[in-house]
């Protein structure tokens, strides 16, 4: 009877461990749906509303300007974000995953006419050794840059920061996985390119590392750093980002910086870095509060620099937000984000008003 009791006492107390374990929301939460022997089939979908409103500072009204939006990008109007079925199949060294995805994240992300392009991930992994945490994967796999996935379920708000909307949202190659110690993974991934499936494939691959180090159960970092060389361009990028909880509270924040300069030298090229046509770079902090049970309340600050290609400037934003779990896997959260845009060559200052609602369901 004392073995019984003590048996069930240490599942109890593993449950709860392995439930407070912070997890890294960069990569689309691989536990949880229905099992079928080997097999696990989950699923989320996600319809929203939005509404924007672009002022310049003779108060005229226009459409919202900042360009190359993926998630959440369609205003006035009732769209599908993203919907899915993740399919997992896995073995103590084997493992496939296919997640076939629809929605205007997913045209807006993927162009072009290949059949691929309704996949957000298709991956086989192997674990070569049995008696070592080693997996290497191949396929079209999720990316390890900044701390948010595309599903909204995930995070502290229900839109996505600046930083994720400019960095990739998919890789396309190999990757390495390890456990360097009970704290500490690594990884090393090989790459088609910048968010590229086919694009780019007459460059040189491209290289990423990865470190994620779990501080304790309620803290986690991650650093990741990639680099190609473009033969005419060298990219180099690398991002920085917490995650956290504490009581009623959650936190996460995201720094990066990148430069994909030409190698070719210019006499008119700036001193400083932060000035070069090249760079880019982002800094944000998100926290959410449970003011109830299943109900908190969140709000965004960011800052995102892009001088001379995608924004043209500089963009300070802040956001709050409602998020409810209504029941079971079903959430409602609306969201008020506000964006004051600072064009790089004129100076001239516009602000973009966004409000949005949606409601989600995942299994």
């Amino acid at each position: 009877m004392k073995v019984k009791l003590r048996i069930i006492i240490l599942l109890i107390t593993a449950s709860i461990n392995l439930n407070a374990q912070i997890t890294n929301t960069a990569f689309i939460d691989s536990v949880g749906g229905e099992k079928v022997g080997k097999l696990s089939i989950s699923g989320w979908m996600d319809a929203y509303y939005a509404k924007s409103t672009y002022r310049d500072w003779n108060q005229n009204i226009f459409p919202p300007i900042i360009p190359g939006l993926v998630s959440n990008s369609r205003t006035n109007m009732v769209d599908i974000n993203l919907a899915y079925v993740d399919f997992r199949y896995a073995t103590d060294r084997l493992k496939i995953r296919l997640v076939p995805a629809f929605g205007s994240y997913m045209d807006q992300n993927y162009r072009g006419g290949y059949s691929i392009n309704n996949l957000m991930e298709a991956s086989l992994g192997l674990k070569p050794w049995s008696k070592k945490d080693v997996w290497i994967e191949a396929g079209l796999i999720g990316s390890p840059f900044t701390n948010e996935n595309p599903v909204s379920r995930d995070h502290i708000m229900y839109t996505r920061s600046l930083a994720a909307e400019y960095s990739p949202y998919y890789l396309a190659g190999v990757k390495i996985t390890a456990a360097l110690s009970k704290r500490l993974k690594g990884g090393f991934y090989l790459l088609n390119g910048w968010q590229t499936i086919r694009q780019e494939e007459e460059f040189p691959p491209a290289i990423t590392g990865q470190l994620e180090f779990t501080l304790n159960k309620n803290n986690l970092i991650n650093w990741n750093v990639y680099y190609q060389d473009r033969e005419t361009h060298r990219r180099i990028f690398s991002d920085i980002y917490w995650i956290g909880t504490k009581d009623k509270w959650k936190f996460t924040s995201c720094f990066y910086a990148g430069n994909d300069e030409s190698q070719v030298l210019s006499p008119y090229r700036p001193n400083s870095i932060f000035q070069r046509d090249g760079f880019w770079c982002n800094a944000n902090f998100a926290t959410s509060y449970e003011i109830a049970t299943n109900t908190n309340l969140s709000a965004r600050v960011e800052y995102y620099q892009d001088l001379h290609n995608n924004v043209h400037g500089k963009i300070y934003g802040a956001a709050l937000g409602i998020n409810c779990k209504l029941f079971n896997q079903l959430y409602w959260r609306t969201e008020c984000k506000f964006w004051q845009t600072e064009t790089h060559n004129t100076g001239i200052k516009n602000n973009i008003f966004n409000a949005t609602t949606s409601l989600g369901l995942g299994f």
